[in-house]
């Protein structure tokens, strides 16, 4: 089972009511697009992680750091679902160092966007036959997942290299190893497209 991380650049909200520190995000938006994540382009649909955040003893860090916790769902200081917009979650910032210093960082606005990681789960993932119009790229629908950990991170910036194009293709979409082009066609054809063209055949990914 393939782990992925996800980042959101969007403003958390915190409040304090007398010593108490609650924080309040978004790990991820539905319908958004994402950047392009390595070869394709991903939104999450509505209900795709649902079950999950009520039933998994998800955990709350900073930056993805497990020395950073910050809260958990089986201990009452993380609360999640989702709604309307997304999925959100709410946190009991600790009164550790950790949480002191977010809870600063925050106020200040230093910090402002949120991440999360999860798995896809078997049948949750579909690919649309066609490609996004503006990068060219294919489109990626996450319809079930398993959440297991997220929270406020200080870059919320999608990982990409060029590098790593169609390997991060082939193992996200599950497909094994990347085809070649066409031989019997004499211009090149981008990579995305390629990749594309082989789900097709294979009937794609459901």
């Amino acid at each position: 089972m393939t782990t992925e991380r996800r980042s959101l650049a969007r403003p958390a909200e915190i409040r304090s009511e007398g010593e108490a520190v609650t924080m309040r995000g978004y790990a991820y938006r539905f319908h958004e697009l994402s950047h392009d994540l390595g070869g394709f382009r991903e939104r999450i649909m509505p209900g795709a992680g649902a079950d999950s955040l009520r039933v998994n003893d998800v955990l709350a860090t900073f930056n993805h750091d497990v020395n950073n916790v910050l809260g958990r769902s089986f201990a009452g200081t993380l609360r999640t679902g989702e709604d309307g917009d997304g999925g959100w979650y709410e946190i009991d910032l600790p009164n550790t160092t950790v949480g002191r210093d977010l809870a600063e960082l925050l106020k200040r606005g230093d910090v402002r966007g949120s991440s999360f990681t999860f798995h896809v789960r078997e049948g949750g993932q579909r690919v649309h036959d066609e490609l996004d119009e503006t990068s060219g790229l294919p489109i990626r629908e996450i319809t079930r997942m398993d959440v297991v950990e997220l929270g406020p991170v200080l870059n919320p910036a999608y990982p990409t290299t060029d590098a790593g194009l169609m390997r991060s293709i082939a193992l996200t979409l599950g497909i094994g190893e990347t085809p070649s082009s066409d031989s019997r066609e004499s211009l090149p054809i981008h990579p995305a497209r390629a990749l594309f063209r082989a789900l097709v055949h294979k009937g794609g990914v459901q």
